[in-house]
């Protein structure tokens, strides 16, 4: 899809004309009907194959002669490889001209991003080598550099890849740090997760991502998994952040008609459930069954509001 096509349809979200749920419709729409050239695809495919197997090899090099090498060296090969994946990104998309696009589903800009994202990773690898020193917080600087080298990257390069990097590296960087460098208990780092959620949640909504509904999928994935972590400090109020969840998902559907909102908010309506059974009863038993019957109601209400809603006039 072309560039100029795709910054046409946002200027209707921009003005109101457009909702990001019927933004992301049209996209997707476009891009699934227009033709791509079969030696496009088969030309990509084989480009991610070779940077997979170019990576792979790296890898065993670096494998077969790390032990021999020394700290210094170790490094100074690590930063060499981040280098290089970041300066292939720039060449695949077409020079530094090309950077800081917003489409997302240009060929050149999958495998950049993909590039990126392993340069992430890579600059995790050299930062925590160089500060391995017995250090206890060497694990936590290293996955904050990479955080901050997948969010650079993603600026850089917006993509779908970019995206799920920057996701993997907030969702364990901010757990890390708080553990190691504070070393606070599971309560703060649960809540950590749900601040980190919450930045997910904020940006997807504004359109700062390149596909929204993947960051409120991230969003939902980091708040749920805070919240779990704080239940498991036997927290008996724990359930009420998966409530919040919820909440924010549903809000949010309101406004936004997003499959992953009211999927994320299901989800925590069950896990909140499942949190305030196990603290507050011993008899989970019949109270699993009566969540059962309360759930099966709502649902044949919702169900049947659904196929008795009228019919828009014609």
């Amino acid at each position: 899809m072309a560039t100029h096509q795709r910054l046409a349809v946002r200027k209707l979200v921009e003005q109101g004309v457009l909702t990001e749920a019927q933004f992301e419709a049209v996209m997707g729409a476009l891009a699934a009907h227009e033709p791509r050239p079969r030696g496009k695809i088969l030309a990509e495919i084989a480009a991610y194959i070779g940077a997979g197997l170019v990576f792979c090899g790296i890898a065993l090099v670096i494998g077969a002669s790390w032990d021999d090498l020394a700290r210094g060296a170790q490094v100074a090969l690590l930063i060499a490889v981040s280098v290089g994946l970041v300066l292939g990104a720039i060449a695949v998309v077409g020079g530094p001209s090309k950077l800081f696009d917003r489409d997302p589903h240009g060929s050149r800009i999958r495998l950049a991003g993909a590039l990126l994202a392993l340069a992430a990773g890579s600059v995790t690898g050299a930062v925590g080598t160089a500060l391995d020193n017995g250090s206890a917080d060497a694990g936590s600087w290293a996955a904050l550099a990479g955080l901050v080298a997948a969010v650079f990257g993603y600026i850089a390069v917006p993509s779908v890849i970019g995206m799920l990097a920057c996701g993997i590296f907030s969702a364990s960087a901010i757990p890390v740090a708080l553990d190691e460098m504070f070393g606070v208990g599971d309560l703060w780092v649960g809540l950590g997760m749900l601040v980190v959620g919450g930045i997910w949640f904020a940006l997807s909504r504004i359109g700062a991502f390149v596909e929204t509904w993947l960051g409120y999928a991230i969003a939902v994935g980091i708040a749920l998994v805070g919240a779990i972590v704080v239940d498991s400090d036997h927290r008996p109020w724990a359930f009420l952040l998966s409530v919040l969840v919820a909440a924010v998902c549903f809000v949010l559907f309101a406004q936004q008609r997003s499959t992953v909102l009211v999927i994320g908010g299901g989800l925590a309506v069950a896990l909140a459930t499942g949190q305030a059974v196990t603290q507050w009863t011993d008899s989970v038993l019949a109270v699993a069954v009566a969540v059962l019957v309360i759930g099966a109601v709502a649902l044949g209400v919702g169900a049947y509001l659904l196929t008795r809603s009228p019919k828009p006039a014609e």
